[in-house]
């Protein structure tokens, strides 16, 4: 954890077309690092408190905010106080859970930081977004990093591997940090505009997958894409 914001403190931008559980981006002291909804990400229904907090975090080299609906007790935990989810939950259920500790008014569950950006249940909105996916398109394209370099620089070869009306996934041979503007060229006259929302380097050959959201409204990419489904 890097420290604690108050949500009202916070100038959250919203990134069109992107899933309900990301409320946007906000800028922290010059980086600009997402903000996930926890309570929509799972689905609670009944939310306390009025004056949300972001915590911020660093995992994996990425920084992100969660948005809470409140700061509880910093208490110290004692290893053997902690059980093990019960086995009776699926494998999806548990995978954000590493174990849970008993308390006074109820149960303490520990989320596993890792798994947080990754969530398997998407809202319908977002579903029905991908419908136009074409997915493992293995697309010869270039990109070039609006917010990180010069617009009138090179164009950078990639790959493009999955598009969709929300978004896109490349691979490509540099790590941008999130919230850079891209432009991906995949022919003359048919280039997408998005923002990085994620990157992940690869172990086993050269190369960072990177998820891209666009920015532009959901017509205009769906006129591009059915240019682009052309290819």
């Amino acid at each position: 954890m890097k420290e604690i914001k108050p949500f009202s403190e916070l100038k959250n931008t919203y990134v069109p077309n992107s899933p309900e559980w990301l409320t946007g981006l906000v800028n922290l002291r010059g980086s600009l690092v997402p903000v996930i909804d926890l309570g929509i990400a799972f689905n609670i229904k009944d939310r306390t408190g009025k004056e949300h907090n972001v915590i911020i975090l660093s995992i994996k080299n990425r920084i992100i905010g969660i948005l809470v609906d409140a700061i509880g007790t910093i208490m110290d935990i004692d290893e053997k106080e902690l059980e093990k989810p019960p086995s009776t939950l699926s494998k999806e259920d548990t995978k954000y859970i590493s174990w849970v500790k008993r308390i006074e008014n109820g149960l303490l569950v520990h989320l596993i930081p890792e798994n947080l950006t990754d969530f398997g249940k998407r809202p319908r909105s977002y579903i029905e977004k991908r419908r136009f996916t074409r997915k493992e398109t293995d697309i010869s394209a270039y990109y070039c990093a609006l917010g990180d370099c010069d617009p009138d620089a090179q164009w950078q070869p990639c790959r493009v591997l999955d598009i969709s009306l929300g978004g896109m996934k490349i691979m490509m041979n540099e790590h941008l940090k999130m919230g850079t503007g891209v432009t991906v060229n995949i022919q003359d006259g048919k280039e997408l505009d998005g923002l990085i929302v994620w990157a992940r380097s690869l172990k086993d050959q050269a190369g960072i997958y990177t998820g891209v959201k666009f920015k532009e409204s959901p017509d205009v990419i769906n006129e591009k894409l059915h240019k682009i489904m052309e290819i």
